[in-house]
């Protein structure tokens, strides 16, 4: 019999960056005369907690217990307070993990208390999040999914609050076991891997097998990351293969290095080419103040842009055409699974937990394409947003939803005529730009202040302007007859940012007093003091939160992209004192070895 033949791999993964764990603090011996914190983070369970709060002072003789609004994004504002209480009840969360962390800082602070979890698909996103945060035992309560009521439904909150008050009362009161008290540190083994076999197909089957089976993949197959392979890979970059980079990878806080994104490179079938816009795009998912987590682990399953723009696009053979969206095109595909890639093994994502609820097929290959520079009548985008037409780029954002389907696609095909004329067009681009108002505009202006004094600031100060963020892709032909009629990138958004005015005389006092108060900061470019008068009109969309690419052929559909503009957005977990009028999140590519560009 001949020798065996061993196939070996590069590990794609990277240790997590885990605190040092810590025990729980300890625990309350009884809930009678003891003052109890209900921490609520979502409008959602209010009824709940209002019951569940109803029935632990019942049950418990001299008990205050008290609702407390929380604060995602900087729970040590509430340390200070929850000092007067003996111990806490954080949730009810019914979204993503990252909103334990809060729990954890109380716990941490010495302060005892239980999270919940409406139901049990988000359990194991949240458990991940309290071994990264150093907290492992943190109390995880799953409330039961399939009867968690809508909010009017107030019958059936009390009947939850009843059902569940008990299990709440045990976790509060349970002794710390031995884990709780002395939580062991995870380790990681994140070496070279080898499969062996009779000869090359059955040890490549038994790598793909293993790949599968321990969630290294996205349920595809992949390429053989190799040390030779992921050799000639790095030969895209200059950059150094133990380079770790800034920040982590969302959803579970991994290390990156280049060689570990250049396996993850190798596995997606791309070409050292690519290497250094897979980098850059994977750099930005590690800024700290770009919303990865919500992009890659949210339950809605959103879509994530990879738009590369700039002379390495072509000269990497980018498809800016027909079909950009779509499969197809080797460089798209690849760019963008590499870097799905590096979500799964980089950032520890695991599609049991994080697919979301239903869902979304753009997570293999994500939303990546360039912009047609062949055919856009206008400067090239990057351009546009401070880059030299030399720079090459790369922006990401979370794309919410996609219009583009009937009524919104203007189609103009050899075989048809799919079109209202230019002007009739443009106002239904308009339209779909500007999308509903959260409550519409009447109800809009009957609302108080509520959208004001949550502090989100920016342009969203008040509730008549559309908060939402949104990229128009025009296809060339409609592109070239807007700038045939005198069009530019600017004057198109100014077009949609002025579009459905309303009159500044229908709206309530409260409002005005609100509208002029961001008409004299400056914050909204196309609404000044003078629209804030008698006969004046103020619009309902900020024309910074517009993007206006060109792509796909010459006779094509248009699409708008509904995204969250993520740099500085809400979600990110370094908020902005003010957040920037641009909320784009671009990059310029560098280090590339095998290309003219982005050097």
């Amino acid at each position: 019999m001949g020798d065996k033949f061993v196939l070996e791999v590069l590990n794609p993964r990277n240790a997590m960056k885990i605190e040092e764990p810590s025990p729980l603090a300890p625990r309350v011996t009884t809930l009678d005369g003891i003052r109890i914190a209900i921490i609520s983070e979502k409008p959602d369970g209010s009824l709940y907690l209002v019951r569940l709060k109803e029935l632990l002072e019942k049950r418990h003789p001299g008990t205050t217990v008290d609702i407390i609004d929380g604060f995602i994004f900087k729970p040590e504002i509430l340390l200070p307070r929850l000092k007067d209480y003996d111990t806490f009840i954080y949730g009810v969360r019914n979204t993503a993990a990252f909103n334990t962390e809060p729990a954890i800082v109380y716990e941490k602070a010495g302060i005892p208390g239980i999270f919940l979890l409406a139901g049990d698909n988000l359990y194991g996103q949240a458990k991940r999040n309290t071994i990264v945060f150093g907290l492992p035992g943190l109390r995880i309560l799953k409330t039961p999914t399939e009867r968690w009521p809508g909010e009017d439904e107030t019958e059936s909150f009390v009947k939850l609050a009843e059902d569940t008050v008990e299990e709440i009362e045990a976790a509060l009161l349970a002794p710390l076991t031995e884990e709780e008290m002395n939580p062991k540190p995870m380790e990681f083994d994140t070496s070279n891997l080898t499969f062996e076999g009779e000869d090359y197909d059955e040890a490549f089957e038994k790598f793909q097998s293993y790949f599968f089976e321990h969630g290294y993949t996205d349920g595809m197959a992949v390429a053989a990351p190799t040390p030779e392979a992921v050799k000639k890979m790095l030969t895209g970059t200059s950059r150094e293969p133990s380079e770790v980079l800034p920040g982590t990878m969302t959803p579970g806080y991994g290390i990156v290095t280049i060689e570990k994104i250049a396996a993850n490179a190798v596995m997606a079938g791309a070409k050292p080419e690519y290497l250094p816009v897979i980098i850059t795009a994977v750099e930005m998912l590690c800024d700290e103040h770009f919303g990865g987590f919500h992009v890659i682990a949210t339950v809605c399953a959103t879509n994530l842009l990879i738009q590369v723009n700039g002379p390495i696009a072509k000269e990497i053979g980018m498809n800016s055409g027909f079909g950009y969206l779509g499969p197809g095109n080797r460089a798209n595909s690849t760019i963008g699974r590499a870097v799905s890639l590096c979500a799964i093994n980089l950032g520890w994502m695991d599609f049991s937990i994080d697919g979301g609820m239903k869902g979304n097929p753009s997570r293999y290959c994500n939303l990546t394409f360039t912009e047609s520079d062949e055919y856009t009548p206008w400067e090239p985008f990057h351009v546009t947003l401070g880059f030299d037409k030399e720079d090459s780029t790369v922006m990401i954002d979370e794309i919410l939803h996609i219009d583009g389907n009937w009524p919104f696609e203007i189609t103009r095909l050899p075989s048809c005529t799919w079109t209202y004329g230019w002007k009739a067009d443009l106002d239904r681009l308009a339209e779909r730009a500007i999308g509903a108002l959260p409550s519409g505009l009447e109800s809009a202006n009957k609302q108080t202040h509520d959208i004001h004094k949550l502090g989100f600031g920016g342009t969203n100060a008040f509730p008549l302007i559309s908060h939402r963020n949104y990229i128009l892709v025009l296809y060339p032909g409609q592109a070239r007859e807007l700038a045939e009629k005198g069009f530019t990138r600017e004057s198109l958004a100014k077009y949609i940012g002025d579009y459905s005015r309303y009159p500044w005389d229908e709206l309530k006092e409260e409002l005005k007093e609100s509208v002029l108060e961001v008409a004299k900061s400056g914050r909204l470019s196309n609404l000044t003091e003078d629209d804030c008068k008698p006969g004046g009109t103020i619009p309902v969309f900020d024309p910074e939160r517009l993007l206006i690419m060109v792509a796909g052929p010459l006779q094509g559909q248009s699409v708008g992209l509904v995204s969250m503009g993520s740099y500085g957005s809400i979600q990110a977990p370094v908020p902005f004192k003010e957040p920037p009028r641009k909320p784009w999140f671009i990059k310029k590519i560098t280090g590339a070895t095998l290309t003219k560009a982005g050097k």
